[in-house]
């Protein structure tokens, strides 16, 4: 450490401390005049009055605002413009007012003071519009502190697009004490981001509304967590796209099932970049792009007019492409690509839907650069990320708008579920309940009319905002599972549905929606668990936008898929039979219940512990008995028990050898086919069929080979029991 020290350093040390003084007392001086003009005599200092604490809600002027959700609402020093709907009867009040119980959760000094009198609707409530569209991507929750005065209310928060009043989404919660302040959650969803710049409040939705009540809420903010939407995982459609509807005849079609399609060169050029796969999907081919960053498909030596054609149409699937554009290229008169009379133009769609077929209906218009339309020659398809995304492409097409139908030209399907199964509340099939109003009387603008659809009625929900359902008592549909409804629209982008008991509770099932065909759906009634009282179903809900057409609107329980009990046992005499197959008889020798040649899949099964052959995936099944012809000469009739759950057609066909023992292609081979059209479901057949029915079976006496077959082929299960012939 020494050699840090030097002599000078121990010569300071060693200054004179008088020294030291002295210069203290001269800095202290100079300081002293600097400051002497400015600080006043002691007897001038007057210290300042202590400001008084602000009175409760006086630290601010109250203003009206228009709030930006995202930085919460506290409502301490100002509150959005109101305003109220559903008055009917009664009246409401708001004020902004200290708070009745500055305690728990919620000390703020300012809340909001809603009064309702007796006789406003059950829907009755309020709204205020937002300084600008909601986010939701990193915030999915929206809290709101509530003061109610009962447990077991109803609080509705609904967003809206404060220009389209369709476009919304609202969400319930449950207030779970009396006379206290509690936190309320609502959870939204990223994908609600930048729809709705309008906040809609109903407190005690659907109460009874029969005495005035006073709600106090306080504290609107966004908050983490909610529902979290993950990318589906990529994959392949397992449906068809939608079948086109369009008038054919203002139709060009290059690629469609639905239409007669126009010579196309390539659907791939050379100077492409994607791996194409020409691919089926349920009967329907499809157009299959891997690995796609673009794709021209061709048809320069047969150059497309379009200029009487008004849109571009093509449906498209993909589970990773964040986007995709379509180029279309008209090469001008010459016919030839040369950047002098050519002319194109690209589309571009940002984050197409995933997972499921998109129609994309364009107007040409839209392609402003393409200014001559009578010499396509081109039409490129273009993914991104690029080469890593899949595209699947189905109908392509160009038509006229004039072609496309606003209104259903065909029936909804005609349901096939028993009646036994089914409470009807509107449809023609079956027996509808009594007395439901369609046209309920809440205030709304649409009105329902009942129109003929190729003699079908038909619900017609024109300019849909929303329209109720009332029944005319409430209907108990617990031991059903299922609610059907059958939808049309030409142009409607939202659908959803509502199951409502007196509870008071509503969740929405919303529609996915397919444009210009009947779509079935099937909603499981476990949607509505825990929300809808089954028990008392009160009212059904629909709204969305657009014309929606709606039929066969029933609760059902499906019918069961193969038979719990056992055919009902023969009782014919065993002397006067010849059986194949029962548990009442002694069978004869069957070579095999399955040939090789069979379209079906055979299996062995007990039902009520009875021996029952199943046959699934039917088309044809051949039974044989060729080592041990039967001859049914002095039999009379056919016998066989059959039940199925889905086969709108069963055949049976007899097949006799003749003499010779042997299937020749003629000779003396004889056979006969019967057909039961529309055979009724979930229940055994006891089919007895006369044996002169079987007109082509002119000889009996070396019957060989029995057939099962029936449509829809390829896709039935037919189960059979007590095969036999008898007289």
């Amino acid at each position: 450490m020494n050699k840090y020290s030097t002599n000078s350093k121990r010569l300071r040390s060693r200054l004179p401390f008088l020294s030291i003084l002295g210069v203290l007392g001269m800095l202290g001086t100079i300081l002293s005049c600097e400051v002497e003009d400015d600080t006043p005599p002691p007897s001038a200092y007057v210290a300042p009055e202590p400001e008084p604490e602000p009175e409760p809600g006086e630290g601010c002027t109250f203003s009206t605002i228009v709030p930006e959700i995202a930085e919460g609402i506290d409502f301490e020093c100002g509150g959005p413009e109101v305003t109220f709907f559903g008055e009917k009867d009664g009246s409401f009040t708001l004020e902004y007012v200290e708070n009745p119980d500055a305690s728990g959760i919620n000390t703020s000094e300012k809340v909001v003071q809603y009064d309702q009198t007796d006789g406003v609707e059950p829907w009755a409530g309020f709204f205020f519009d937002l300084a600008s569209k909601v986010d939701f991507t990193e915030m999915q929750t929206v809290n709101i502190k509530v003061y109610s005065p009962a447990a077991d209310q109803i609080v509705l928060l609904k967003f809206e697009d404060s220009a389209d009043g369709s476009i919304s989404k609202e969400v319930q919660a449950e207030t779970t004490v009396g006379d206290a302040w509690e936190e309320l959650s609502f959870v939204f969803s990223p994908s609600d981001s930048d729809k709705f710049d309008r906040l809609v409040l109903f407190f005690d939705f659907n109460g009874p509304k029969d005495a005035p009540t006073t709600h106090y809420f306080d504290d609107i903010v966004m908050s983490e967590g909610g529902e979290v939407e993950e990318p589906g995982e990529t994959s392949e459609p397992t449906t068809a796209a939608p079948a086109p509807t369009i008038d054919p005849l203002e139709v060009i079609s290059l690629f469609s099932d639905a239409y007669t399609n126009v010579p196309v060169d390539t659907w791939r050029t050379d100077w492409s970049d994607a791996t194409l796969e020409d691919i089926t999907i349920e009967g329907n081919a499809v157009k299959k792009y891997s690995e796609l960053s673009f794709v021209g498909v061709e048809t320069v030596a047969n150059q497309i007019d379009a200029t009487s054609m008004t849109h571009f149409h093509t449906d498209i699937w993909t589970g990773d492409a964040t986007e995709f554009r379509i180029k279309l290229v008209d090469f001008g008169p010459n016919g030839t690509f040369d950047g002098g009379d050519d002319t194109e133009h690209e589309i571009v769609f940002e984050n197409p839907t995933q997972q499921e077929w998109v129609s994309l209906d364009i107007p040409l218009s839209d392609f402003t650069g393409l200014t001559t339309r009578a010499h396509i020659s081109q039409l490129i398809f273009v993914g991104a990320p690029s080469k890593q995304n899949t595209v699947f492409v189905d109908n392509v097409f160009f038509y006229n708008e004039a072609g496309v139908s606003t209104e259903p030209i065909s029936g909804a399907p005609v349901p096939t579920v028993p009646e036994a199964n089914v409470i009807s509340v509107f449809s023609d099939t079956y027996t509808n309940v009594a007395g439901t109003d369609f046209n309920p009387a809440w205030g709304q603008a649409t009105i329902v009319t009942q129109e003929d659809i190729a003699g079908n009625n038909t619900l017609k929900y024109a300019n849909l905002n929303y329209q109720g359902t009332q029944f005319a008592s409430p209907l108990d549909v617990s031991g059903m599972t299922m609610l059907h409804v059958d939808y049309w629209t030409a142009d409607s982008s939202e659908l959803n549905g509502y199951l409502i008991s007196s509870g008071p509770a509503e969740t929405p099932h919303s529609f996915a929606i397919t444009t210009g065909e009947w779509v079935s759906v099937d909603i499981p009634l476990t949607e509505f668990s825990g929300v809808v009282d089954l028990t008392d179903v009160i009212q059904l809900k629909f709204d969305g936008n657009g014309t929606i057409y709606l039929d066969n609107i029933y609760f059902y329980n499906p019918p069961a898929t193969e038979p719990t009990s056992a055919a009902t046992d023969p009782t014919v005499p065993e002397a006067n039979v010849i059986s194949l197959f029962s548990d009442v008889y002694t069978d004869v020798p069957v070579d095999t219940w399955r040939t090789d040649w069979s379209a079906a899949t055979l299996e062995d099964i007990s039902v009520a512990s009875n021996a029952v052959k199943k046959y699934s995936n039917l088309n044809f099944v051949g039974i044989e008995t060729v080592a041990n012809q039967i001859d049914a000469t002095g039999m009379t009739h056919f016998h066989t028990d059959v039940w199925t759950a889905d086969a709108t057609e069963i055949r049976i066909k007899l097949v006799d050898f003749g003499a010779n023992g042997a299937f020749d292609g003629g000779g003396d081979d004889v056979e006969h086919e019967i057909t039961i059209s529309n055979p009724e479901q979930g229940t055994w057949l006891s089919l007895d069929i006369p044996l002169s029915d079987f007109t082509g079976l002119t000889t009996r006496a070396n019957i060989a080979q029995l057939i099962y077959a029936g449509q829809p082929a390829g896709s039935m299960t037919l189960f059979v029991d007590n095969v036999y012939f008898h007289n």
